[in-house]
């Protein structure tokens, strides 16, 4: 990996991979604060490809997970543009910072939900690389694995045929647990991510573009769950926990009161 590609110096990224002033003068005090904290171990990196469209789809357990993926892509010469919920776009400075770095605002449930998949179909037709939650908050199976997701990713997939790249991480719940303001970096705690291999999907005679969507993202979720599993050394459950059910849904406003985040387990 080339150190100019790696700190997006002058040309040595290809346009589709540059990620923009804010990006780059931003990454100068965060890398190697993210790396202090994190104390990161990537494998797979030979998995992430050089160029085109991408649609990246990672697990999610917790607030460090956007500095920690985003610090892996960087560091690997691929600027993310990630798929982020509008209200972060509300806070003061955030907000500026995230459109001025070109992150695309996820509505829900409004006239103008479709906006986001619109904005992330431009970016790929750029030859972007999108960074995913496909479960779209974090994980609430006790055991902390990847729940059942939503079909956003899939679609994308399906309609623009750019290929799903599946991305495992495992520590970060220990170093921000959920509800904590900052992170608790502590001796023992470290962030290790599992790139796997691309794939490419497409719509089967037969099928609709929703039956499509729900396979794809199935096996998504569950190459996603294996490589979790590589990482913690343990085999992933058959079903993955399914959160419509949950009585504790935050991401739609139903909220149980008195509910705790599942931990890591310590290590």
């Amino acid at each position: 990996m080339s150190l100019l590609r790696s700190w997006d110096v002058g040309r040595a990224r290809l346009p589709a991979r540059r990620a923009g002033l804010v990006i780059d003068l931003a990454q100068l005090p965060l890398r190697p604060l993210i790396a202090l904290l994190s104390r990161p171990r990537w494998e797979g990196r030979e998995n992430l490809p050089a160029s085109g469209p991408v649609i990246a789809c990672g697990n999610h357990l917790s607030a460090f997970d956007p500095f920690g993926y985003g610090h892996l892509l960087q560091a690997s010469g691929i600027a993310p543009r990630f798929l982020a919920k509008e209200s972060l776009f509300g806070v003061p400075v955030l907000g500026a910072l995230l459109r001025s770095a070109r992150q695309i605002p996820v509505l829900r449930g409004t006239s103008r939900s479709g906006d986001a998949l619109d904005a992330a179909r431009a970016a790929l037709g750029r030859g972007e690389l999108l960074m995913v939650f496909p479960e779209g908050t974090y994980t609430r199976d006790p055991a902390l694995w990847p729940m059942q997701a939503r079909l956003g990713a899939a679609r994308l997939a399906l309609t623009t045929g750019a290929p799903l790249l599946p991305i495992a991480a495992w520590g970060g719940r220990g170093l921000w647990p959920v509800g904590s303001p900052f992170p608790r970096p502590a001796p023992g705690r470290r962030v290790r991510m599992r790139v796997g291999e691309p794939f490419t999907v497409a719509i089967r005679d037969g099928e609709t573009e929703h039956q499509a969507a729900l396979r794809v993202t199935e096996e998504l979720m569950a190459r996603i769950a294996l490589l979790l599993g590589e990482l913690r050394g343990l085999a992933p459950p058959r079903t993955l926990h399914d959160p419509r059910e949950d009585e504790h849904r935050p991401e739609i406003g139903r909220i149980q009161p008195g509910f705790r985040a599942p931990k890591e387990p310590a290590r």
